[in-house]
């Protein structure tokens, strides 16, 4: 289904990249195609995601969000700014962001 997945996406010409942490899960970053797949599997929205971090992760704010998916599973795959500037990744499911 991944593989189905990832090939319909790479046809149509959209960037589906796939993270070194795990090989098999095809990230979408371009948003008028993850905003759909949000919507119609019930997943935390970037916006709530935004505040939630915000509450999580004292300081920091996303600077860049895309939708991945591994056998069903979804998540994000987040870059965050602290306040001294720096940079860093997260993963958090895209159900329940942060809870774990």
């Amino acid at each position: 289904m991944l593989r189905i997945f990832a090939f319909v996406l790479s046809s149509v010409g959209l960037v589906v990249s796939v993270s070194a942490l795990d090989a098999r899960a095809a990230c979408i970053t371009d948003w008028s195609i993850a905003a759909p797949i949000v919507q119609r599997e019930k997943l935390a929205t970037v916006e709530s995601l935004s505040r939630i971090a915000a509450d999580k992760v004292s300081g920091s704010i996303i600077v860049r969000t895309a939708l991945c998916e591994a056998n069903g599973v979804f998540s994000y795959r987040i870059v965050m700014r602290d306040a001294q500037g720096r940079l860093s990744t997260h993963t958090v499911d895209a159900r329940a962001p942060f809870e774990r």
